[in-house]
């Protein structure tokens, strides 16, 4: 196992009940005096547990920034991308919302931090393939049915700046039997175990075919400079095979 590969469960006391699967990406390098320690997150908005659905549970977040010691208390601080991929009356139109939240540590075990699936047969999903941005970043994608199909597993490799790295994220496999034309997508990578962490959070649209992803690029700094550990930009990807051949990554 990728021994900088994190997942869990995600809950909120101020947002939609239940609880959400994530998964990403942490450097190496624990947090000191001296730097911070790079962190990406993907998170899926459907719920696995039983519970009311709404139009949320289409949606995905991407998250990047850092574990930094603050006054010596450790804070996670991250920049959020979430995804709305469709409407929800009374609360948001579809689109991107982006967002600063900190967290700190209430404990040192997880508390029922789930199973990371296994993955099983892909699915032909419209996110599986290979696809390339403009800038040369590529995309290598295979998708997993989670438990009960609540949601897809998105799992591949991106070619970063000439690196080639594995991928974890999620996607809304449900997105096209709900009727939407946008499918949520989140997707986090470490390019090296110094990093940086990136996630990229957005949608399939099935109307043109393209790929546009929110870039959230974070390095570690130090505790004094955290305002300057994420960078934000946006990246719109077209297939351009159908066949996730890890190996085309590097032509």
């Amino acid at each position: 196992i990728n021994a900088n590969l994190v997942w869990g469960q995600y809950s909120s006391t101020t947002g939609s009940t239940g609880k959400y699967m994530v998964i990403g990406y942490q450097q190496t390098a624990n947090p000191g005096p001296a730097a911070g320690q790079a962190v990406a997150l993907a998170i899926e908005w459907h719920s696995i547990v039983a519970g009311p659905g709404d139009p949320s549970w289409n949606w995905a977040s991407g998250l990047s920034g850092q574990i930094s010691l603050q006054n010596g208390k450790e804070s996670l601080v991250l920049a959020h991308a979430m995804v709305a991929s469709s409407n929800f009356s009374g609360l948001a139109a579809a689109g991107t919302y982006i967002d600063k939240l900190t967290y700190f540590r209430t404990a040192t075990a997880p508390d029922g931090a789930g199973q990371r699936p296994k993955n099983g047969a892909a699915l032909a999903d419209p996110l599986q393939g290979t696809w390339e941005s403009a800038d040369g970043t590529m995309l290598a994608i295979q998708v997993y049915p989670y438990t009960g199909s609540q949601f897809g597993w998105a799992e591949g490799k991106m070619l970063y700046n000439g690196i080639v790295c594995p991928i974890e994220g999620v996607t809304d496999i449900n997105a096209q039997a709900s009727g939407l034309n946008l499918q949520s997508t989140a997707i986090t990578a470490l390019p090296t175990p110094t990093g940086p962490a990136i996630a990229l959070a957005g949608c399939l649209d099935y109307r043109n075919g393209r790929l546009t992803l929110t870039n959230l690029t974070s390095q570690s700094t130090a505790p004094n400079a955290t305002y300057v550990e994420t960078t934000v930009s946006q990246l719109t990807f077209v297939r351009v095979g159908d066949v996730t051949d890890l190996d085309t990554l590097r032509r």
